[in-house]
């Protein structure tokens, strides 16, 4: 006589119909998220059509994670087929969707701002960039006392520096990371008044600060900056003697009775692109000849999206770094 066990397994089980799909939707978006990043970083898409495609992307993602309960449900509830389908689908969306994720929780965290500086009060100016954007992009505008606050906040770690080194030098080395980074340079024609800096300034040129007749800008020379860090000669541990200065956000403190002097601007304007998606970031760098030196300031901004997700100022950290590494060791 047959057993009731025996007579269960000649039963034949439907399948799931939300497993299946959660296994379909999964693997339909791993080579349609390839897709979308590899067309807009080789300019085949365009950016806002990148972010609604991206959302597509989590819309099908996340369906296919509710589908996959789904069909969880039906094999616990009615025996339904689709165990192992629903557990492929579900752990690739889940692995597909982990950068997202990640961006999500870096929104939530840190600030809503995608313009930083490392002079709030002033800070360094775009020119050439300006004509490679359109009007679609973030506007460049001076930061509100808010966003002040709020950058100050979040990013302390953003400071200019003051290098006791001939301007000329650090702007080299300034052309030199940028090319190693791989980093778009836009660059003016030579303007009346503009002189070129030399062989090594890869074409760029000098801006000397100027009124708007044209003549030399008397700019009062900041009595200090609040230092963040100060490393300089005189080390109590004996170690070599390090070339620069980190100096904060902004001038403060001027005196009326500051000595005048004339000071000369030289700017770097790049492009920036993320890593991943090879979204573009407008970068400008400010070196200010001092008496004792060399003050630089930079800029980063986003292009696209109201929230940089903490990629400008961990941009301006990073070539901040490599700029005091490179130039460990130089002097005037």
């Amino acid at each position: 006589m047959t057993s009731y066990v025996e007579r269960l397994s000649r039963i034949e089980r439907p399948n799931s119909l939300a497993a299946v799909w959660c296994r379909r939707l999964a693997v339909f978006c791993a080579p349609y998220l390839l897709i979308v990043v590899l067309g807009h970083r080789f300019g085949a898409v365009d950016t806002i059509s990148t972010f609604w495609l991206l959302g597509l992307a989590i819309l099908l993602l996340i369906a296919a994670i509710v589908a996959g309960f789904v069909g969880f449900y039906e094999l616990w509830t009615y025996g339904h087929k689709g165990g192992i389908s629903s557990t492929r689908g579900m752990l690739l969306a889940v692995i597909l969707l982990l950068p997202f994720l990640y961006h999500a929780a870096q929104a939530l965290v840190l600030p809503q701002i995608y313009d930083v500086s490392t002079d709030l009060d002033d800070p360094p100016a775009y020119d050439t960039v300006l004509g490679d954007r359109d009007e679609k992009m973030n506007q460049i505008v001076d930061p509100t006392q808010v966003q002040k606050d709020v950058q100050l906040k979040a990013y302390p770690r953003v400071a200019a520096r003051r290098y006791p080194l001939d301007t000329g030098k650090v702007f080299r080395e300034v052309v030199a990371i940028i090319g190693d980074r791989d980093w778009t340079i836009l660059t003016a024609q030579t303007a009346p008044g503009q002189a070129a800096i030399d062989a090594e300034g890869s074409a760029l040129v000098a801006k000397p600060v100027v009124d708007a007749s044209g003549f030399p800008l008397r700019i009062p020379t900041p009595s200090y900056r609040e230092n963040a860090r100060r490393r300089l000669p005189g080390a109590a541990d004996g170690s070599a003697t390090p070339a620069f200065e980190t100096v904060q956000v902004s001038p403060i403190g001027r005196d009326v009775d500051t000595q005048i002097e004339e000071q000369e601007e030289r700017y770097v304007e790049a492009v920036a692109t993320s890593m991943l998606f090879g979204f573009e970031s407008d970068v400008v760098l400010r070196l200010v000849e001092e008496e004792e030196g060399t003050l630089v300031d930079m800029r980063s901004s986003s292009r696209w999206g109201a929230h940089d997700l903490g990629s400008n100022a961990a941009r301006i950290i990073s070539f901040m770094s490599d700029l005091d590494n490179s130039l460990q060791g130089l002097r005037r």
